[in-house]
């Protein structure tokens, strides 16, 4: 399948809109989310289970094999295909290491103790989030049966301790069953969610609506690919206006919601200033 002229317009147009309106960290000064760039968005430092991520990373290379796909969300935009050898799907629908580093880094900062992600594919960004606390209480859900089952290799190969739950089914039968809505309801305060599963508008929002009630008082929403389309874009902007809400950042490939009380934004895109060096009034800054 082509790819159509399109969409690649679509997303030059998009990240050129989202680079000109993106701040640097100079231009942020809430103390919270000072202590968030500072902590998680320039963070550099390197720890043991990067070098684990990367061996099973390694791992699935030169794993022989197919796996049939199923369009359970939005539609690729770049393959029309109902199967893809397994060593392409990890090398190009498994987050990549440096958002992998980004989210192990918020769950480390958040002391993260009960996480949920919607979207396990290969199980790689599960990884990065287990790793940050291997004792936190981890829920993943794939609606593939076929993926779920590289996740659990995944999770075998690194030695994924049993507080790491993986789930197979469609995240609104997921809800249904273990969401806040459920009967009885869910016990858990949820202190971290990855949503990197479904990229259409509304089950966005949905997926998020049904989850706040069971949020924790310092709990951040990740929402990846919020560029990814109009709809998602669409959907990122009402997001940040829930009432909940209270303060937001976009970092093109995630957007984050803030939920702190005694929070009062901003609401921002968020460039590092090596690519907007004259925010600082002289070239040559890092991070």
């Amino acid at each position: 399948m082509k790819t159509p002229l399109k969409y690649w317009v679509f997303r030059a147009v998009s990240a050129l809109r989202w680079y000109l309106g993106a701040s640097t960290r100079y231009d942020v000064h809430s103390p919270y989310l000072v202590e968030f760039i500072r902590e998680v968005y320039r963070d550099d430092r390197h720890y043991h289970a990067f070098d684990l991520i990367a061996s099973v990373r390694k791992y699935w290379s030169g794993r022989p094999g197919t796996v049939k796909l199923q369009s359970l969300g939005a539609p690729s935009k770049t393959t029309s295909k109902n199967e893809r050898t397994v060593r392409s799907l990890v090398a190009t629908n498994a987050i990549d290491d440096d958002c992998g580093r980004f989210l192990f880094r918020l769950a480390l900062w958040l002391k993260a103790e009960h996480i949920l992600e919607f979207g396990t594919n290969a199980g790689i960004s599960s990884l990065y989030l287990h790793a940050a606390n291997t004792n936190a209480t981890f829920h993943t859900v794939e609606g593939n049966a076929d993926v779920a089952a590289l996740a659990r290799e995944t999770f075998e190969k690194a030695g994924a301790s049993e507080s790491l739950h993986q789930h197979v089914g469609l995240f609104d039968e997921w809800l249904s069953i273990n969401g806040p809505a459920a009967s009885p309801p869910t016990k858990e305060r949820l202190d971290l969610f990855f949503c990197d599963g479904d990229h259409r508008y509304q089950p966005t929002l949905d997926y998020v609506a049904a989850l706040l009630p069971s949020r924790s008082a310092n709990a951040v929403f990740v929402i990846a690919d919020i560029h990814w389309s109009e709809g998602m874009e669409r959907a990122w902007e009402e997001l940040k206006q829930l009432p909940e809400v209270t303060a937001s950042v976009d970092v093109y490939h995630f957007g984050l919601l803030f939920f702190k009380q005694g929070v009062s934004g901003p609401h921002i895109s968020l460039v590092s200033t090596r690519f907007k060096p004259w925010r600082l009034g002289f070239f040559g800054a890092e991070g």
